[in-house]
């Protein structure tokens, strides 16, 4: 037991022994290395030195001296801002336009011509007409006219409650519904004041387009009397047939009469004796070939004291 510690003391001084040798043996071969290359470095030849040859120098010319002109100072001028490129934008009123002038448009029709009317009757309303029946025609207001209906084959008419007119232009919208040849309508007017409504000059159209003037005078004779002025004349300004509208018109001068249809001119009559200077007016429906001829009156207007054209 005793040979045993023995030896394990022995074996663990050897290698506590052999630890710090280890740096004693590193220090002694980095001074044997040291000392070997000092000797290797003398025992080398040394090198002669090399003589260098001195460059040659180039001649440098000398620079000429060149002549300075005088020149004077000129003053810079003064740097102006410069302008900004792009103006500012102002805004510019937009031009209206002049308004065109307005067309003048040359007629003939007194209806344009004249301006506006002095009474117009758009038969709203029953004002100035009397309705009902009688043993002539029945009148009655119907979707804005006036209807007349013939139940007889003599005239028959109905007096506008107006004033009396002398020279003055009347014109009447009217449409005729069935009819056929003669059966006609129109105006009747310049009726005198102590007539008792029998008395007049009557201007109208006929189914088959034509037109005429007459003079009556209600109280001549037995059966009254009827003078033609101007007998049934066909005419392509009147619309004929059934169902059919036409503007009728007639401007009284004194003892002249210009008639119209449809705006225009279709002939003048004179009436030498002047029968009727002044009077009432109205409108007629003559039943010649259809019973309870009918027309519808949309529109009667008047002018006094026109001047033709």
């Amino acid at each position: 037991m005793k040979k045993k510690f023995i030896v394990t003391i022995i074996v663990l001084a050897s290698f506590l022994a052999g630890c710090s040798l280890i740096p004693q043996f590193q220090q002694a071969k980095d001074e044997y290395l040291e000392t070997r290359v000092a000797e290797m470095l003398e025992e080398l030849p040394a090198e002669e030195p090399v003589a260098k040859e001195p460059a040659e120098e180039e001649p440098v010319a000398e620079a000429e001296e060149e002549p300075v002109e005088e020149t004077e100072e000129v003053e810079e001028p003064e740097e102006t801002p410069e302008a900004d490129e792009t103006p500012e934008e102002t805004e510019v009123p937009e031009e209206e336009p002049e308004p065109e002038p307005e067309l003048t448009v040359e007629s003939d029709d007194p209806a344009i011509y004249l301006g506006e009317a002095d009474w117009i009757d758009d038969m709203e309303t029953a004002e100035y007409w009397a309705t009902g029946s009688n043993e002539f025609n029945s009148a009655a207001f119907e979707n804005g006219t006036l209807k007349l209906i013939a139940l007889s084959e003599i005239n028959g008419w109905r007096i506008a409650s107006t004033p009396m007119l002398g020279n003055a232009y009347i014109e009447a919208d009217v449409k005729m519904g069935t009819c056929r040849e003669t059966d006609g309508y129109g105006f009747i007017f310049r009726v005198p004041k102590d007539a008792g409504y029998n008395k007049g000059y009557l201007f109208g159209v006929t189914c088959d387009g034509r037109y005429s003037l007459r003079m009556w005078d209600g109280l001549a004779g037995e059966d009254g009397l009827m003078l033609w002025l101007k007998y049934y004349t066909i005419s392509e300004l009147v619309n004929k047939g059934a169902n059919q509208s036409n503007r009728i018109g007639v401007m009284a001068l004194d003892n002249r009469f210009i008639l119209y249809v449809n705006g225009v001119m279709v002939d003048e009559i004179i009436d030498e004796d002047n029968s009727y200077a002044e009077g009432f007016f109205g409108l007629y429906v003559n039943r010649d070939k259809t019973e309870n001829l009918a027309i519808n009156v949309d529109k009667v207007s008047y002018w006094t004291d026109p001047q033709e054209k």
